[in-house]
């Protein structure tokens, strides 16, 4: 785990610390969970995918749904989690504003996401598929990628879902930020350890940020919303 996510799962413990019993969203689940809620936490995941929701162990509910159109019940959750999502859905919005509709008051929207103003987002955005699948393939080392479900699937990685663009969207809907951070993928050890990919990745990338006066930054991005 990172720097980062450690950071929010220490904001994550201390938000839920005081309560007896917490209700959690996952929404676009798929097959893992990848923050910690503890033993007091109900689980209930919404996938689009039946296949991802069946691998998925830990929920105890689950919703077969697409998180853009599905009617989440009011007020009903302490915390939704989507979880690397919002780049795969062509009206990212639209599932905000659910999450808007569905997240308690005081409680967390957490958003984990490429950021689309980066070496990695822009490239995810305009290649096509089939060259994720490819990348997949090479360095994960995944012989299934693109098949049966798994990942990578479709992207769009809209340029409203950057940074400024969600907090703009959540202010307007009654949100505002807790937690903003955002980390590369250069320091993940998968790409450390593909020693050539990794520097010339690294010399392209603040050869980039240089060119662009520091607006193309890292390329991942969490954020977290109270209501």
């Amino acid at each position: 785990m990172n720097a980062e996510v450690s950071g929010l799962q220490e904001l994550l413990n201390q938000e839920l610390s005081s309560k007896k019993s917490v209700r959690v969203l996952e929404a676009g689940c798929g097959s893992a969970s990848h923050l910690d809620f503890g033993n007091k936490a109900r689980l209930v995941g919404i996938d689009i995918s039946e296949i991802q929701l069946h691998r998925n162990a830990l929920l105890h509910e689950k919703i077969l749904g697409d998180v853009q159109h599905y009617n989440l019940p009011s007020e009903s959750f302490d915390v939704i989690v989507c979880w690397d999502v919002l780049e795969h859905l062509p009206l990212p919005e639209l599932a905000v504003r659910r999450f808007s509709h569905a997240i308690k008051p005081g409680g967390l929207i957490i958003l984990k996401l490429p950021n689309v103003l980066s070496v990695k987002g822009l490239v995810t955005k305009f290649f096509p598929h089939w060259v994720h699948v490819l990348a997949y393939r090479h360095f994960y080392g995944d012989k299934n990628a693109g098949k049966n479900d798994n990942p990578p699937f479709k992207t769009f990685l809209r340029f409203h879902i950057s940074a400024t663009s969600l907090q703009n969207q959540g202010a307007q809907l009654g949100l505002r930020s807790a937690y903003v951070s955002t980390f590369d993928v250069a320091e993940i050890d998968w790409l450390r350890q593909k020693r050539v990919t990794h520097s010339l990745y690294v010399i392209v990338k603040g050869i980039v940020e240089f060119l662009s006066f520091g607006r193309i930054g890292d390329s991942e991005l969490i954020l977290v919303l109270r209501k």
